[in-house]
């Protein structure tokens, strides 16, 4: 009678001791007379540009011990999403220098190690989360230290440049530079971005990003459009976070005659004329480079940008903020333009009193409220340092004092900020 064992090929033989040897492995693995259990394996899946050597020491092995656990006869025969066994992975992991990163909007582990180039296995373990538990925008992610931010490819725009953070009621700036002359659409926390090209070189374009000062914390989406060669569109987002501001409260005494004037009815048609001035974006750029001040520098500051404001013993309210910076200075003291602009207001308001708004252009204006006398006129074009008017107290004020106030895209954002380059 013939053995059955005489019928088995040689290649189910070896399946058979490929088999055995997976047991055995589920056990443990033993190399250089180290032991491995099975929790202390981790693997790798390797990516473009690996050698087993790097592998090696990013992992503390010996290139030889990694070698032989993988079954190598050939160290420099690996390939691009080829799985390793690690020995020991999971302590060198818990032991390893990492940075952070935030998740963006949609992201999960295994879209974070795309981004990066980096083992989908290797994230999930720093981070104990799964490869496809969706991520909140912001979410901190542990990477390997050293790991740099991945180059952007967004066809041919080959950098943009933005904070990572802005303050509330404060202006970042976005810079996108591309490889031909482009047009680029551009929303942040649901408001249409202005772009400007530098006057030095048309491959570089900016826009303003305006904090409104009671912006809720949180991160928000800068989306960037354009439409290719072909007619497609393509699309780049990236998160900014705001952050809160820190401003001081103000409790203001109003004379009896005033009191009137902070009427509902009263305030919002004054605030809905102006707003429909200062929301548009002229298509010229009028102003260039950091603003001067409106009044000489030996007026101080009496009420700073985005104080929180309580008229006559009321409630700090959480929307009523103050608008501008206030500087105390003596009726009939000149005020001068900041920078050049379009004279767009020239007028007494109730509120505001005599009033002038400049436009410096593409979205920029500034306002100087509570003027004795106004000395410019509606379309007339300023340069820095001409005669806008002069320091009183018409209107909502309790003294003579200069109210400036400078609004992006109609957002009132601190105009001290504008005074440095």
């Amino acid at each position: 009678m013939r053995s059955t064992f005489a019928k088995v090929k040689p290649w189910t033989l070896l399946v058979l001791i490929s088999i055995w040897a997976a047991l055995v492995w589920g056990f443990s693995v033993s190399m250089s007379g180290s032991v491995y259990a099975q929790g202390d394996v981790g693997s790798y899946t390797v990516q473009s540009g690996d050698t087993l050597f790097l592998i090696a020491q990013r992992f503390g092995v010996g290139v030889d011990t990694l070698a032989a656990v993988n079954n190598l006869a050939d160290p420099s025969l690996i390939s691009v999403g080829q799985i390793l066994l690690i020995p020991g992975a999971d302590a060198a992991l818990d032991s390893a220098a990492t940075t952070r990163a935030q998740a963006r909007p949609g992201d999960t582990l295994d879209r974070v190690a795309l981004r990066y180039g980096l083992a989908p296995e290797l994230l999930t373990t720093l981070n104990g989360i799964s490869l496809t538990t969706r991520l909140f925008p912001g979410q901190p992610i542990l990477l390997p230290a050293g790991t740099t931010e991945p180059a952007l490819r967004f066809g041919v725009i080959d950098q943009v440049m933005a904070p990572d953070t802005l303050i509330q009621g404060r202006t970042g700036r976005l810079e996108v530079h591309s490889q031909r002359p482009l047009a680029v659409a551009a929303t942040w926390s649901d408001r249409t971005l202005a772009f400007t090209q530098l006057l030095t070189d048309s491959l570089q374009q900016f826009a303003l990003l305006p904090v409104h000062p009671l912006q809720e914390p949180a991160a928000y989406t800068l989306t960037l459009t354009y439409t290719a060669a072909n007619g497609l569109p393509l699309v780049h987002r990236q998160l900014i976070n705001v952050a809160p501001g820190d401003y001081i409260s103000q409790l203001i005494d109003l004379p009896d005659d005033k009191g009137k004037l902070l009427a509902t009815d009263t305030s919002e048609a004054e605030f809905t004329k102006l707003n429909a001035i200062w929301s548009q974006v002229s298509p010229t750029l009028w102003w260039t480079g950091s603003f001067a001040r409106p009044i000489g520098p030996e007026y101080a500051t009496t009420s700073p940008y985005g104080t929180r404001r309580n008229y006559s013993g009321g409630d700090y309210s959480s929307t009523s903020y103050h608008s501008g910076q206030d500087f105390g200075a003596p009726e009939g003291v000149p005020i001068l333009a900041p920078n050049p602009g379009i004279i767009v207001v020239a007028e007494p308001l109730q509120v505001r009193g005599n009033a002038v708004i400049i436009d410096h252009g593409r979205g920029i204006f500034t306002g100087y409220w509570h003027l004795s006398e106004i000395k410019v006129a509606v379309g007339q074009l300023v340069n820095t340092g001409d005669v806008l008017g002069l320091v009183g107290t018409t209107g909502l004020s309790t003294g003579a004092h200069l109210h400036w106030e400078l609004r992006v895209y109609g957002i009132a954002v601190d105009p001290m900020q504008f005074l440095a380059p």
